[in-house]
C-alpha cells in the first residue's frame, strides 16, 4: 500500500481496534490526551528528543520536518513546562505538517483549539521553557512508554495514541478492518438478543450460568 492509502485507512480505524490487533503493544500512556476532542490525527512520525523544560529541539524539527509528517516529541515524560504553543502551531500549519504528540505540556491551548492543528499531549503548563539542548531529529525514542521510530505511523484519537510501526502497516489494516467487520455483525448479534457471554466464550468461566 502507498504511505497516502495507508493513511487514509488507519484513519477511520479507531484506536481501541489498532491497539487490539498490534497484540497490545504500541500504545502510549493514558495521560496522553487530545487538547480538545474532538480530535483525530494520523500521519508519518518524525521524531524529536527534547530535554525536560527546553525547546529548541521543537523549533529545530520545525525548521526540517518534511511536510505531510507529524511530530512526536519526547520531553522526557516532562510535563512541568509547555513546550508547545500558537507560534509553533502556526509556523506548523504553514510547514504542512499534520500534528503533535508530545509526553510533555503545552501552552496558549485556547489560541491552538481555534488554529486547529492537532494536539496530542500530557497537560497544559503557563510555565515558559529554555532552548539550550538541540537534541536530536528523526531518531529512534521513546515516547510515553511507547517507541517510536522515523515513519512509524501514529494514530490519534479521543481514546488514546497507538504506534503501527512502518513495516507492518499494511497487515495491520487488514486485520484491522476484519476486526472491525466482526465487531459490527457482534453488536448485529446482541441487538437481536444474543449475550456477550456466549459471543465471548465466557459462560463456562462463570458460575451459575
Amino acid at each position: 500500500m502507498e504511505q497516502e492509502a495507508i493513511i487514509e485507512a488507519l484513519s477511520a480505524i479507531s484506536t481501541a481496534i489498532l491497539h487490539e490487533v498490534l497484540g497490545k503493544r504500541h500504545t502510549l500512556w493514558p495521560t496522553i490526551k487530545p487538547l480538545w476532542r474532538p480530535l483525530t490525527l494520523c500521519g508519518p512520525a518524525f521524531t524529536v528528543q527534547a530535554r525536560p523544560a527546553d525547546n529548541l529541539a521543537v523549533h529545530w524539527a520545525l525548521a526540517v520536518a518534511p511536510r505531510g509528517s507529524l511530530l512526536v516529541v519526547s520531553h522526557e515524560g516532562d510535563n512541568s513546562c509547555g513546550g508547545w504553543g500558537e507560534i509553533a502551531s502556526v509556523a506548523a500549519l504553514a510547514r504542512g505538517l499534520r500534528g503533535l504528540v508530545t509526553d510533555g505540556a503545552v501552552r496558549d491551548s485556547e489560541a491552538c483549539r481555534r488554529l486547529g492543528f492537532p494536539v496530542f499531549c500530557q497537560g497544559v503548563s503557563i510555565r515558559g521553557t529554555s532552548k539550550a539542548y538541540a537534541g536530536a531529529l528523526n531518531v529512534p525514542l521513546v515516547c510515553a512508554g511507547a517507541l517510536v521510530r522515523p515513519g512509524d505511523y501514529v494514530v490519534g484519537d479521543v481514546d488514546g495514541v497507538v504506534i503501527v510501526p512502518a513495516e507492518e502497516a499494511p497487515q495491520v489494516v487488514g486485520r484491522a478492518q476484519e476486526r472491525d467487520q466482526a465487531e459490527a455483525r457482534m453488536m448485529e448479534r446482541l441487538r437481536a438478543g444474543e449475550l456477550t457471554v456466549d459471543l465471548l466464550g465466557l459462560r463456562e468461566r462463570l458460575p451459575g450460568l
